[in-house]
């Protein structure tokens, strides 16, 4: 397996995935895609409805307990579908704790040899940030089949919309515009999913500091990202516009992961900071979350915006990680994305 290079390599274009392409499904973290058959069943029909093919990866139902098989079959499941020419796009079931385990089975030489987006958030931006600093090989931050594709009444409009653009065409995603909604409800898989979740209005991203960066897109799930400290799957920060999002609100542990950041020397070498919403309440858009994160990010001269619609929170942007983008936060946000990770 090769080693990272010393100077970064170009982006490796991808194809673009086209009607009638197949989608290939892993599942590198939870066994959730077997104990919720119904969400999975739902999901890959959802898919197949709206012009894909899909097709599992030999391990992707096993259930081990707190994983979907041992680490060698989950990375086995990955190598599995970059080889095979029908997968056009790869994608994850869900997150969890242990996609980390793969990182030091994974043949980067593989995927950089059979270059094709992989997609998913969470615990899965391990894969992302690993295969990315690699190989060059575009990856996504961006839906999984239960939680996006599994909802009842399809896919949300904009995760769909953001979905067929990024992954879809050759041509950058531009200005973002972000959504007037959000979904924060949660009903049981399996057992309650059966009707649309309740929308609530979102605001848009609100502003910490003041500022204007361009920079490539580095993003990623706090929590994972903390994980890959000291490895080396950590990702070149220099001059990057880093994207994090979290699962909590909860100021403690909030605050000791900003701060082991700052202390790590990261808000030095990144040229913009955004947080993505946070899936329990409204509460990115809170004077409390603002301060604290003012607090944590004091003396970084960037932009730092909070509530971004990326990660755990519907509906959800697709980030492509590498694309050159541009972060203004001034009396109010505006993100553009200004290249991508398919070329038509």
């Amino acid at each position: 397996m090769s080693e990272p290079s010393t100077k970064p390599a170009p982006p490796i274009p991808c194809a673009p995935l086209r009607p009638g392409d197949t989608i290939g499904i892993c599942a590198p973290s939870m066994p959730h895609a077997a104990r919720h058959p119904r969400r999975r069943e739902r999901a890959l029909a959802h898919l197949r409805e709206i012009g894909y093919e899909v097709r599992g990866a030999r391990h992707w139902l096993r259930d081990t307990g707190h994983t979907a098989g041992t680490a060698a079959e989950r990375a086995a499941d990955l190598h599995e579908l970059f080889l095979d020419p029908r997968v056009r796009v790869v994608m994850t079931s869900i997150g969890g704790h242990n996609a980390n385990q793969l990182l030091d089975l994974l043949d980067y030489d593989l995927i950089r040899a059979h270059p094709k987006p992989l997609v998913g958030y969470s615990d899965a931006s391990a894969l992302l940030l690993a295969i990315w600093q690699r190989t060059r090989v575009g990856v996504v931050l961006g839906p999984q089949l239960l939680p996006q594709w599994g909802e009842f009444g399809g896919c949300l409009p904009y995760t769909l919309e953001s979905f067929r653009r990024v992954l879809g065409s050759g041509e950058p995603l531009g200005r973002v515009a972000f959504p007037d909604h959000r979904v924060i409800e949660f009903l049981p898989w399996d057992e309650a999913d059966d009707r649309p979740r309740e929308r609530l209005p979102a605001g848009a991203p609100r502003v910490v500091s003041r500022g204007r960066a361009t920079g490539h897109l580095v993003a990623a799930n706090l929590e994972t990202l903390l994980s890959l400290a000291g490895t080396p799957y950590w990702p070149d920060l220099d001059g990057a516009i880093l994207l994090l999002e979290s699962t909590t609100t909860d100021p403690a542990p909030l605050t000791a992961r900003l701060t082991q950041l700052r202390q790590m020397g990261v808000p030095d070498r990144v040229a913009g900071l955004g947080l993505g919403r946070f899936p329990d309440s409204g509460s990115d858009r809170s004077d409390d979350l603002a301060a604290l994160i003012a607090q944590e990010t004091a003396g970084f001269t960037g932009p730092v915006v909070t509530g971004l619609p990326i990660g755990h929170t519907d509906p959800m942007l697709c980030v492509p990680l590498g694309a050159r983008a541009t972060l203004v936060a001034d009396d109010a946000c505006e993100f553009t994305i200004l290249d991508g990770v398919v070329r038509a």
